[in-house]
């Protein structure tokens, strides 16, 4: 590999081999500690998703945990025993209680079917701008939970659908991580991705010069329902069951707080993010129950949300661009820090509108 290319994929090589090195050492220790860390890299996957429309066009979405939602249920319906599914949902139409596949082949059926979805959601949502797309996609996951709580022939209703298999392990959904990572990398590389930032930046110069912001928003939205719902899968195959509630306000306000603490430009942000709001809360919630490591505190219950909020706003106003100041992980030397430090200067391109490097803010 020459340094041209090596350069052009470092960022994303710095995120992920030193992520794998504390994967394999979280191997290493206790049950309960494993179990964590695969709830937090699940998340990983789920905020890496948000990232790749959030990130790259600046409109908030409070909607993709509705992705998260159908891909959970739609995974586990599609995995879960045939004799399950006749105790448990006697109701449920034929397609989907005949079938009984495996974790991957459902994930990825499951995926391509929140797409099309996501797609077609997006073609009125994505002619809105600002507050106004923030509120239709909180809108859509309101509605998609509501058809969730009473969809009893499908969902089980409010209740809990038990009987998922739980098989998502520690490697595996570091595997799902990186190919996550890889996904979002790639695409804020692409032409199409550039097109993108280019409008988040102005979108006004964007149009001019031929953009089609709808378009471009459209592409993003859908690739990045189908990531998170991969997230949402593998959420149904940790867990072992699944119920509406558990992926409504709670998981939307927690990854994005992981998004905002991170950064929300750049996918070094996305991870760090992820990773720093999951150790405190993984932290405090110790000490909720009574103590760690021999340090017996007890705090009460709430006080990680209550933490997580207070770092959320507290970003915002004194360091909105995030932990990362939304840039990429610099190559290594003096070079690197100078081209980061100027990544906020838009670049043009032979064949593509002026935007602003991959890791600029």
């Amino acid at each position: 590999m020459t340094v041209r290319a090596l350069k052009a994929v470092w960022p994303l090589v710095a995120l992920l081999v030193p992520l794998a090195v504390l994967v394999l050492l979280l191997g290493l220790t206790a049950a309960d500690v494993q179990s964590s860390a695969i709830g937090a890299l699940i998340n990983m996957v789920i905020v890496v998703g948000l990232y790749i429309f959030v990130g790259n066009s600046g409109v908030l979405s409070f909607g993709h945990v509705s992705f998260v939602s159908i891909g959970a249920y739609a995974t586990a319906l599609l995995t879960m025993t045939t004799v399950g599914k006749g105790i448990l949902l006697p109701h449920l139409p034929g397609i989907l209680a005949n079938a009984e596949l495996g974790t991957v082949p459902a994930l990825a059926v499951s995926a391509a079917g929140v797409g099309v979805l996501a797609y077609l959601v997006a073609v009125p949502l994505m002619r809105l701008n600002g507050i106004a797309a923030s509120i239709a996609t909180l809108s859509l996951l309101v509605i998609v939970q509501v058809v969730l709580q009473n969809w009893e022939d499908v969902t089980g209703g409010s209740g809990t659908l038990t009987g998922v298999p739980v098989d998502t392990t520690l490697g595996g959904v570091l595997a799902w991580v990186c190919l996550a990572c890889a996904v979002a990398y790639a695409y804020q590389r692409s032409r199409a991705g550039r097109r993108l930032r280019a409008s988040r930046e102005d979108e006004p110069a964007a149009r001019s010069v031929g953009v089609r912001v709808e378009r471009e928003r459209r592409l993003a939205f859908t690739l990045s329902a189908v990531v998170v719902a991969v997230g949402g899968g593998l959420y149904g195959h940790f867990l072992g069951s699944l119920s509406p509630g558990a992926m409504y306000l709670q998981l939307t306000f927690v990854t994005l707080a992981m998004l905002v603490v991170g950064g929300m430009g750049s996918l070094a942000g996305a991870v760090v993010g992820t990773v720093v709001v999951s150790v405190i809360t993984e932290v405090l919630g110790r000490f909720e129950e009574g103590g760690l490591a021999g340090l017996h505190v007890s705090l009460r219950p709430g006080i990680r949300e209550m933490v997580v909020a207070v770092l959320t706003m507290v970003i915002l106003v004194w360091r909105s661009t995030g932990l990362t100041r939304s840039r990429e992980i610099p190559w290594p030397g003096r070079r690197g820090r100078a081209a980061d430090a100027t990544a906020g200067a838009p670049v043009a391109e032979p064949d593509a509108p002026p935007v602003e490097p991959v890791g600029g803010a």
